[in-house]
């Protein structure tokens, strides 16, 4: 946040995004009152009918997730410009960079923001779709509907929208997903979804591939046959394991894909639900912690999912302990470390622990330091009923 001498707003950055030097350009820009929210607060109130001054305004308050205020302006937007030939602006989806109209944009947002609210509602985009059929920001309209017919809506709309989405963008990988999430919400048609994994998996690559072969073992689970789940969760154990390329500007999100839910992880799960606990400590056992000693969020799951599973404990605490070793002042660390203790029925050490994550945890939200606190009651009654 920045602000005037007087104590008004002056503009605000959400997040920081590397590299410094790029950061600092922001910095300088809003220090020098270009582009501002104060700068564009006071050219709308000189002209509330200036087409890019309204929608500018409107992006501030997006920027701020402040809904309800944007709305408001990008409704202006709409207003001022009906049919949308008034001015563009650049948008970054999922098609790449494309020139879009200020109105459509702004129907957009509008569209998107009542799929925020509870119950959602999807009939702003749905026309959204019908209007802009072919324009540059339709297949992340799709996407987001597929959000909420994959859990949300009725069982017979969901069926209905995503065979429209499929039919629409038959090769749209996202779309066949999508309704394979939607699917093993339900846990039926599993043969369909079978059909549907296997479609979505010939379009995937690299480490995308394991959340494909996941969705594909769990619905083999879902229908009984162990060995073909176990086989899905053998391409997801292979898939992690591939060579990496360090140079790569994404390696080190690619890196926790393979060690995580849709990695090995999920190999893990798969391995274990199918009754092969040997196959899930072969691809996820102590050697996992040894090429992964310096990752704190890899070790951290690690530690957890064996304490889920309540096996592989002396394993899950030598990574828990590792964990704090590497962010000593975060208090999930300690949180989960308390996790392995009270599992391995440790209660004086977990008890430690836990009690270290609350130290930690001033500044968190009450939810977090009150389930902190609800841990500590349960490893004190834990610890009272072995006495």
């Amino acid at each position: 946040m920045f602000f005037d001498p007087d104590g008004s707003e002056l503009d605000w950055i959400l997040g920081y995004d590397p590299p410094a030097e790029e950061f600092q350009k922001q910095v300088d820009k809003v220090l020098r009152g270009i582009d501002t929210f104060k700068s564009y607060q006071a050219l709308y109130a000189k002209d509330p009918k200036n087409l890019e001054t309204v929608f500018k305004l409107a992006g501030k308050y997006q920027d701020r997730y402040a809904t309800d205020k944007a709305n408001d302006m990008y409704k202006q937007v709409v207003a001022l410009d009906p049919e949308g030939k008034k001015g563009t602006t650049e948008y970054s989806g999922r098609t790449g960079k494309e020139k879009v109209a200020y109105t459509q944009f702004a129907e957009f947002n509008i569209a998107s923001s009542s799929m925020s609210v509870r119950p959602p509602d999807p009939a702003a985009l749905l026309a959204f779709v019908k209007k802009y059929p072919d324009g540059p920001m339709v297949k992340d309209a799709y996407t987001r509907l597929a959000g909420f017919y994959g859990s949300q809506a009725l069982k017979e709309d969901a069926t209905k929208f995503f065979e429209g989405y499929t039919a629409r963008f038959p090769n749209e990988v996202q779309a066949y997903a999508g309704w394979v999430t939607r699917i093993l919400f339900d846990k039926d048609p599993v043969d369909k979804g079978i059909e549907l994994a296997q479609k979505a998996i010939s379009m995937m690559q690299g480490p995308m591939a394991g959340m494909g072969y996941q969705n594909l073992a769990r619905l083999y689970l879902l229908k009984g046959d162990k060995d073909k789940a176990v086989e899905a969760a053998d391409q997801m154990v292979k898939i992690a394991s591939a060579p990496r390329d360090p140079s790569a500007k994404l390696e080190v999100t690619l890196a926790m894909m393979r060690g995580g839910p849709g990695g090995v992880q999920g190999a893990a799960q798969i391995y274990v639900d199918a009754g092969k606990p040997e196959k899930a400590l072969a691809a996820y056992g102590p050697d996992f912690v040894a090429k992964n000693a310096k990752s704190g969020p890899m070790l951290s799951r690690y530690a957890q999912f064996w304490a889920q599973q309540g096996t592989n404990l002396d394993s899950a605490l030598a990574a828990a302990k590792m964990v704090t070793e590497l962010t000593p002042d975060a208090y999930a660390s300690f949180n989960t470390l308390a996790n392995v203790y009270q599992k391995m029925k440790n209660y004086g050490e977990a008890l430690k622990a836990a009690e270290k994550a609350l130290a930690l945890a001033p500044a968190q939200p009450a939810q977090i330091k009150e389930g902190i606190q609800k841990a500590i009651a349960t490893i004190k009654a834990a610890a009272a009923e072995k006495k």
